[in-house]
C-alpha cells in the first residue's frame, strides 16, 4: 500500500539532503586545511563537528524523519543542515551549536514517538541512547564545555546508532543468551564511556561491538552475494574490522598518548562509520529519492581507497611523516568524493522504487 506524503515532502526531504552535503564538503574541507592542504574555499573551523553533527546528524535524523513520514518530523534535520551552515561563521557558531542541540533533541523526540505510537524494542532503545549522547555532547559544548570532552559522546552516538540499526536486522535470528548479553555489555560500556570519559570504556565497549558484529552479524557471510547485497555485506564487514582497529589504537592511545591516538578516532568515524554509509547507501537511497540505484561493481573502489588512506594515515602518524598524512587526507576525500559522484551516476540510470508501504 502506498503512502500518501504531506505537501511539501519532498522539498523539505531533497532541502535536508543539500544541507547534508553541504556540511560534508565544509567538514572535508576543513579536514584538509588542518593537514596543511589548500582548499578551493575558506575553511569552516570545526571540521570535526561539521562531520558528526552538521552530515551524519542531519542523516541519521533524516533517515528516521522519513520513516516517521509527518512533516514536522523533518525538523531535525532541518536544524542539524543549518547549524551546519551557521558554523562557517566563528561569530554564529553559538547559533549552530544551539541548532544542533535542538536537532539531537528533535532526534530523541522523533524515537520516542516510535516507542510509544508503535512499539519499544531493544534495538530502538539503543538507537535512543545514541541520540541522547549526541544530545549530552551538544549541550555540553553549547555550555562552555571541551570540543574534544564531547567527542566520545559523539563517537557514541554514531556507533549506538549503528548497532541499533544492525542489532534490528538480527531481531528475527534465534541468538545464544552469550551473544544477547555480550551485546549488552558492549552498549553499556559505550553509554559508559559516553557519560564518564575517565573510565576509558568507550574504547573497550567499541572493541566487544566489533567482535560481537564480526561474530553474530549477517553481513560476513553474505559479502560475497552478487549485486547490491553483496557490496552492502562487504562494506560492513570491512567497517567492522575498522571498528576493531579504532578500538585497539584509541585503547592505545589512552596510555600512550601521541600522534597515534588521533588515528582511533579517525579508524572509527572514516574507517567504520564512513563504510556504513558506503554500505547502505544503496537501501536508503529507494527510501529516500524512490529511486533503485543500478549496481555499478566500481562502487567498491571507494571502500578500497578509504582503507589504504587509513592505513597510510596510521603509518604516517607512527613514523612522524607529515606528508604522509597529508597524502592520507587528499586520498581520505578522494574516496567520499568518487564515492558521491559513483551513487550519483548510479542514481541517474536509476529505475523507480517499488511504492513505500
Amino acid at each position: 500500500m502506498s503512502v500518501t506524503r504531506p505537501p511539501g515532502w519532498r522539498q523539505a526531504v531533497v532541502a535536508c539532503a543539500l544541507l547534508a552535503v553541504v556540511a560534508l564538503l565544509s567538514g572535508l574541507s576543513g579536514g584538509l586545511a588542518r593537514l596543511g592542504l589548500p582548499v578551493p574555499v575558506m575553511p569552516a573551523p570545526v571540521h570535526g563537528a561539521l562531520m558528526v553533527c552538521g552530515f551524519f546528524g542531519t542523516l541519521i535524523a533524516l533517515e528516521r524523519a522519513v520513516a516517521l513520514g509527518r512533516l514536522a518530523g523533518l525538523g531535525a534535520p532541518l536544524l542539524a543542515g543549518i547549524g551546519g551552515l551557521l558554523a562557517w561563521s566563528p561569530s554564529l557558531l553559538p547559533l549552530a551549536q544551539a541548532c544542533w542541540a535542538l536537532a539531537a533533541a528533535g532526534l530523541v523526540a522523533l524515537y520516542v514517538h516510535a516507542g510509544v505510537s508503535r512499539a519499544w524494542s531493544p534495538h530502538l532503545m539503543v538507537e535512543l541512547c545514541g541520540a541522547a549522547c549526541w544530545l549530552g555532547g551538544a549541550l555540553l559544548w553549547a555550555m562552555g564545555g571541551d570540543l574534544a570532552a564531547t567527542t566520545r559522546g559523539w563517537v557514541a552516538f554514531l556507533v549506538l546508532t549503528i548497532a541499533g540499526e544492525r542489532r534490528e536486522l538480527t531481531q528475527l535470528v534465534r541468538l545464544p543468551a552469550l551473544a544477547r548479553s555480550l551485546f549488552i555489555a558492549a552498549v553499556a560500556l559505550l553509554i559508559a564511556g559516553a557519560v564518564d570519559p575517565a573510565s576509558l570504556a568507550l574504547w573497550p565497549g567499541c572493541a566487544l561491538l566489533a567482535l560481537w558484529l564480526l561474530r553474530w552479524d549477517i553481513a560476513p557471510r553474505a559479502w560475497r552475494a552478487a549485486g547490491w547485497p553483496g557490496h552492502t555485506a562487504l562494506c560492513l564487514t570491512v567497517g567492522y574490522l575498522w571498528l576493531l582497529v579504532g578500538a585497539l589504537l584509541g585503547l592505545y592511545g589512552e596510555f600512550h598518548p601521541g600522534p597515534l591516538a588521533a588515528t582511533g578516532l579517525h579508524a572509527v568515524l572514516l574507517g567504520f562509520v564512513f563504510a556504513m554509509v558506503f554500505g547502505h547507501a544503496p537501501i536508503v537511497l529507494p527510501a529516500l529519492l524512490r529511486l533503485r540505484p543500478v549496481y555499478d561493481p566500481r562502487a567498491r573502489w571507494p571502500l578500497w581507497l578509504l582503507a589504504l588512506s587509513l592505513a597510510l594515515r596510521i603509518a604516517g602518524a607512527g613514523l612522524g611523516r607529515h606528508d604522509a598524512l597529508m597524502l592520507a587526507g587528499g586520498l581520505h576525500a578522494a574516496a567520499i568524493l568518487l564515492f558521491a559522484a559513483l551513487m550519483l551516476r548510479a542514481v541517474r540510470a536509476a529505475k523507480p522504487a517499488p511504492a513505500m508501504s
